[in-house]
């Protein structure tokens, strides 16, 4: 019997039943390696080896069994350690699944750089994309925190990842994926970094052609009074049937066509790959417009593009919310907290646009729809329809000044009395509500703000100094003065 290709359609299976059970890198292998080490020494004697290989599903001979374990026993001890049967499952990557890999790390390395930073990375990461989240088999956050604990192990330096880093992640991946799971494979990579590859390649002089062909056909349309960027927005806005400020793929392609642009798919999905920044799967062609506006205005001095890249808050907008919370009383950034952080039913820190709207009802804000989609809109960062509503309300808390950071440390100090945390009882009888910013400004009763402060903290049982700090930095930001904050500071607290 020819026990070598005998052993590599053993191995095989055994990637395949890894597989089959949702184990998707080296992690879950040696978890699941580890549940038969009985003595947890690192290493399977034969039997423990044998109970590993029924679990997965894989049952062998006698004869087998020893074939197999020998193979695996590298150094001949007697026992099989778990690096040594993850090395050899790790080996014989395909040229094919290599060349993947490869053209994937060098569309994610526009800059040519040769290394990529680890925070890009999670950032860029798509795993909402994945197979096993497409098929419901993982969460998009089950493979984000998988996908972030393998690869960051994979950086040398802790913070970036070079090809060759990159190339050992995906061989890691590789390890539990049998050899007919190809497609799979370049699946994995393309959907969950909205790349192509192989032949699907479009190389970076061909990209920069497709875009002066883009830019040239858009300045043929131009008339007179408009720039190009005016030109493309109209365009892009007449596809845009959702008025979302965003196109995918296919509108895209759509708007490409209508400028007269004849490209193959592959080129139009990878100029819509690079357009397509955060890897969203959907352009915010806003700025895509402000940079053809640009190229536009470098060839004639008297066009002024009329889109900025960085999209502008609105600032009308928020000021009214700012108002309207002042009106509320020192709490109500935190109660608007609470009541976004309620409204993310998925618990993944962002809210869609119904969630956006309900929150800001619920925290007695009517904006008229145009106001709604203006700020939804700017915070709305990665154009994928989803706003960070921690972000948001970062945005209406501000930081403290060194002033305000001061007196908060200089508080604490005096009222804990070096202790890292006060009990509740303690730090309510402290806190003299007679003296708050709401009874101060007239917004409440003493009896309406004692009862407010001690509803704040129903559920607390002792209040550390970070507590105490992010606390009042959510009622700073409701005091414009420096010497009305201070006042607050000196009076409110025995």
């Amino acid at each position: 019997m020819d026990w070598r290709n005998k052993l590599e359609l053993i191995q095989n299976k055994i990637r395949g039943q890894l597989h089959a059970r949702k184990i998707d890198d080296l992690e879950g292998v040696y978890q699941l390696m580890a549940e038969f080490d009985k003595d947890n020494s690192g290493y399977l004697d034969k039997d423990e080896f044998q109970k590993f290989l029924s679990k997965i599903g894989v049952f062998l001979t006698t004869q087998e069994l020893r074939a197999v374990y020998d193979k695996y026993d590298s150094n001949k001890d007697g026992n099989i350690a778990y690096a040594e049967f993850v090395n050899l499952i790790r080996e014989n990557m395909s040229e094919r699944r290599i060349s993947v890999v490869r053209s994937t790390f060098a569309f994610l390395d526009q800059q040519r750089q040769g290394r990529l930073l680890l925070e890009t990375l999670y950032r860029l990461y798509q795993a909402k994309n994945h197979p096993r989240v497409r098929t419901r088999q993982k969460t998009a956050d089950q493979i984000t925190k998988e996908f972030v604990n393998a690869i960051s192990k994979r950086s040398k330096d802790g913070q970036s990842i070079c090809e060759e880093e990159f190339l050992n992640y995906y061989a890691d991946c590789n390890a539990t994926l049998p050899s007919e799971k190809e497609e799979y494979f370049t699946d994995l990579l393309t959907s969950t970094w909205g790349v192509t590859s192989g032949a699907d390649y479009v190389s970076p002089e061909r990209l920069a052609q497709l875009e002066i062909i883009l830019f040239e056909k858009i300045r043929q349309k131009t008339v007179t009074k408009d720039d190009e960027g005016k030109t493309a927005k109209k365009a892009f806005m007449y596809f845009d049937l959702e008025n979302k400020g965003t196109i995918d793929i296919y509108q895209f392609a759509q708007a490409l066509q209508k400028f007269g642009c004849v490209f193959s798919d592959k080129e139009i999905q990878a100029l819509f790959n690079k357009y397509d920044s955060d890897k969203s799967g959907r352009l915010c062609y806003d700025e895509i417009c402000g940079l053809i506006a640009l190229m536009g205005s470098g060839n004639n001095a008297n066009v002024n593009p009329v889109f900025q890249i960085a999209r502008a808050p609105p600032q009308d907008t928020l000021n009214r919310i700012r108002i309207d919370l002042i009106k509320k009383g020192q709490h109500s950034v935190i109660r608007m907290a609470t009541i976004f952080s309620n409204s993310d039913k998925n618990k993944n820190g962002t809210l869609n646009r119904q969630e956006f709207q309900w929150a800001m009802k619920e925290s007695g804000f009517l904006l008229t729809k145009t106001e709604y989609d203006n700020l939804f809109r700017y915070f709305d960062k990665n154009c994928d329809d989803e706003v960070s509503f921690v972000e948001f309300i970062s945005f209406l808390r501000k930081p403290l000044n060194q002033l305000r950071t001061d007196l908060v440390n200089q508080l604490w100090n005096r009222i804990s009395n070096g202790q890292p945390s006060l009990t509740i009882q303690q730090f309510k009888q402290i806190y003299d509500a007679s003296k708050s910013q709401d009874v101060t400004t007239g917004i409440k009763t003493v009896a309406d703000a004692t009862k407010d402060f001690n509803d704040l903290w129903k559920d607390v049982q002792a209040v550390t100094q970070q507590q105490f700090i992010d606390y009042l930095t959510d009622i700073s930001a409701l005091i414009e003065s420096d010497v009305a904050f201070e006042k607050f500071i000196r009076n409110s607290w025995r």
